[in-house]
């Protein structure tokens, strides 16, 4: 009982405390922080922050964009790897239409044919 006591106690003269401080000296804390940051040294370091922060958004893209044409290509050139043996058996032309994803599946399904392929003949050996 006597904590709570000592705790409501403590709420009230706070809260006194505070209220005869008042509007005014919110102001002048507003105000002292206002300046603080308006300061130019202060002003400086945001500046320079914030080219930073664009200087590296501005980047984003090209690395991007470099990331998926290597990513397209390397793709491209492991589905055109395994479309050469199976083209020349089917006579199917690659059509342009094809995404990276079909060719990355066509692919796989070639590698799981030839080694399905390959595990039956060292079976039957």
């Amino acid at each position: 009982m006597r904590g709570k006591l000592l705790f409501i106690t403590g709420g009230l003269v706070g809260y006194v405390l505070g209220a005869r401080a008042g509007r005014k000296r919110y102001d002048q804390i507003a105000s002292a922080a206002n300046d603080l940051w308006n300061a130019p040294p202060v002003q400086r370091r945001v500046n320079e922050a914030r080219d930073f922060g664009l200087e590296l958004v501005g980047d984003i893209p090209g690395v991007l964009l470099d990331a998926g044409k290597k990513i397209f290509s390397s793709v491209s050139s492991k589905a055109t790897q395994g479309k050469t043996s199976s083209t020349a058996k089917t006579g199917d032309k690659p059509t342009a239409a094809r995404t990276a994803a079909t060719k990355a599946a066509t692919t796989k399904a070639a590698t799981t044919k030839a080694a399905a392929a390959k595990s039956e003949s060292t079976s039957s050996d």
